[in-house]
């Protein structure tokens, strides 16, 4: 059985470089069992990372695809482990050949998959729909066909487009998610970040919001339709959106400093990072930052002391941004009590 780990994801602004540096900002003020609450978690690599040096950890993301990640690898349900193994070699047998037209082939097939592709892909949604599970073996089936979808895709990394030559078929290969017994524990959230702020208290507070106007649903749409299969039948262009309003973050518009400011005064953390960059000179107006520098600055000092680490990133982006010396700053703010 090939295993699956949660980092084998392209995903735009990923921090897995980062690692060793947003630890090394915030371990004199932690210790074994102190919590770490990752806000706009994303992949959930950082959570990840965190409940491997044994912090319990509060994980969130508005995507119900970045949901289903972190229920597969920090969740606590149940599964049979040799039941999920024989169930995914099963689908890994399946010829997509044989298989009939379905919702996903129709709607993604000959754009961001090959035909044969997407309906292997879209059979398997639907198996995975009605065998009989518990909810955890769920989580764990979909972030395996979600991870196997991204893989092949006929994309540069993201799905706010697809590329203009015909996708060839590439074959659908599931792998079961690497889960592992961390010192610490997870409670994981599928929430808007300002209204799950107020609710919770923490020792260190970890946030990554979007930093432009490009909204993270419009890059990982085909995937959030993949795992919540509520099977919408009206789209936007050819890039084939689905309405998704409601999963679109104020960050990424102009009233992000406002947002911003309502989310540090509500948090209850000892600690509070903050990763943004310096994108205010891009090639396209989309990519940069929605909130300055000088905001950034003066929305922290109000909370407490802030100090700042510089760190030089190459960093993942939409494919518009022409931008050197790039770099990636960790904001650390600690508040007064």
């Amino acid at each position: 059985m090939d295993y699956l780990e949660i980092s084998n994801r392209r995903y735009t602004g990923s921090k897995k470089a980062l690692l060793n540096d947003i630890y090394e900002s915030i371990a004199p003020y932690c210790k074994q069992g102190s919590i770490f609450a990752d806000l706009f978690a994303g992949t959930g690599i950082v959570s990840h990372f965190m409940l491997k040096k044994g912090m319990n950890v509060i994980t969130n993301d508005i995507l119900r695809s970045n949901y289903i990640a972190h229920q597969a690898w920090f969740g606590h349900g149940n599964f049979d482990i040799k039941k999920l193994e024989v169930l995914i070699s099963e689908f890994n047998l399946i010829h997509s050949d044989d298989l009939s037209d379905n919702y996903f082939s129709d709607i993604y097939g000959g754009k961001y998959f090959s035909i044969s592709d997407a309906k292997k892909i879209g059979y398997i949604r639907e198996r995975i729909a009605n065998i009989r599970l518990t909810e955890h073996e769920r989580y764990i089936l979909l972030a395996s066909l979600m991870y196997a979808a991204d893989k092949i895709a006929n994309t540069v990394g993201h799905f706010e487009h697809f590329l203009s030559t015909p996708p060839i078929k590439k074959g659908v290969f599931l792998k079961l998610p690497l889960t592992e017994d961390f010192a610490g524990k997870a409670v994981v959230y599928n929430m808007d970040t300002n209204k799950l702020a107020p609710n919770i208290t923490c020792d260190v507070a970890y946030i990554d919001p979007p930093y432009n106007a490009r909204q993270y649903i419009n890059f990982y749409h085909v995937l959030e339709n993949l795992v919540r299969w509520n099977k919408p039948t009206e789209f936007e262009g050819i890039s084939m959106k689905f309405k998704r309003n409601e999963l679109k973050s104020d960050y990424s518009r102009s009233k992000a400093p406002t947002v911003f400011k309502d989310l540090i005064d509500n948090l209850r953390a000892k600690l509070i990072v903050v990763s943004y960059n310096n994108t205010y000179s891009a090639r396209s107006s989309a990519s940069n930052n929605k909130i300055s520098e000088n905001q950034l600055m003066n929305i922290l000092s109000s909370k407490g002391s802030v100090k700042i680490k510089e760190i030089d990133h190459k960093f993942f982006n939409s494919g518009k941004t022409s931008f050197k010396n790039h770099k990636e700053f960790l904001y650390i703010c600690k508040p007064i009590t």
